[in-house]
């Protein structure tokens, strides 16, 4: 599928789920009979958001429309769409001639490769804009494996599902795994290698194509994690993420406790 249409899809599946969600009474509206599916009619949405019924059945049929920013922010508004979700919106719809990023930088900064390991003996690595793990600590390496990973397959999203051992130690991975899609998507909305990983998701990973149905879209931020692994037992960590220049993002485990420290420690054969 190509880009461009891709991204039609991706914008009509949004704002369907997204008008299911909203019930009238949400927007003063009167129940009424006889309704066949959850939410607003597209008439009533588009009556909210003062735009024209046959304008907006376009818009969510994917067709080649290039709605204003007042339109979308009004659509927003009556969706009642949060930061991110807004965000999602006005980069699905932005024209993809100019709206498409620029490509992860070849090169690694030397100072975010220094920065990665000197975070041990927290676990951290370094991955681009498209999510590629470009540099990593020995701790982090010990969790995920990342040098035995084909470079095609060294993806933060995909080794989320695909590598069995970290799936496994992850204490209640599918809440996590829910988590980490809706942040994919958002980031996926105008970078063409995210939305590839996504399409490779949903055909690899049942549970990914049924939850990636359900088009969550969320910030990229961090998190707590425990870790319950098989050797070195419990990890309690606070999952960071940092931004950098350029689109990097610097990921760091961070021990929440002492006991978790010198596990990590042992783990890495310090």
């Amino acid at each position: 599928m190509a880009v461009t249409e891709l991204r039609r899809t991706e914008l009509s599946d949004f704002l369907r789920t997204r008008r299911a969600r909203i019930t009238p009474e949400q927007v003063g509206l009167a129940p009424g009979v006889r309704r066949r599916t959850p939410g607003l009619r597209r008439e009533e949405l588009a009556l909210l958001a003062g735009v024209g019924v046959t304008w907006y059945t376009w818009l969510e049929q994917g067709r080649r429309i290039n709605p204003s920013p007042e339109v979308l922010g009004s659509l927003a508004r009556t969706l009642r769409l949060d930061r991110a979700e807004t965000d999602y919106l006005f980069r699905l719809a932005a024209d993809p001639t100019v709206a498409a990023q620029d490509p992860a930088p070849d090169r690694l900064p030397a100072a975010l490769t220094r920065l990665t390991t000197a975070q041990s003996p927290a676990p951290a690595f370094l991955m681009d804009a498209d999510w590629a793990v470009r540099a990593w600590n020995t701790e982090a390496d010990a969790l995920f494996d990342f040098s035995r990973q084909a470079p095609a397959d060294r993806n933060l999203a995909w080794l989320a599902f695909a590598h069995r051992p970290n799936r496994e130690r992850t204490v209640d991975w599918e809440q996590h795994a829910r988590r980490l899609l809706a942040q994919l998507r958002a980031a996926a909305g105008d970078r063409p290698a995210l939305a590839a990983t996504l399409t490779r998701l949903r055909d690899a990973f049942p549970e990914a194509r049924r939850w990636l149905e359900e088009h969550q879209v969320s910030e990229r931020t961090g998190t707590a994690k425990d870790l319950a692994h098989e050797t070195a037992g419990l990890l309690r960590i606070d999952q960071l993420v940092l931004q950098a220049p350029d689109g990097f993002q610097l990921v760091v485990f961070s021990p929440r406790d002492e006991p978790t420290t010198a596990r990590l420690r042992l783990l890495a054969g310090g």
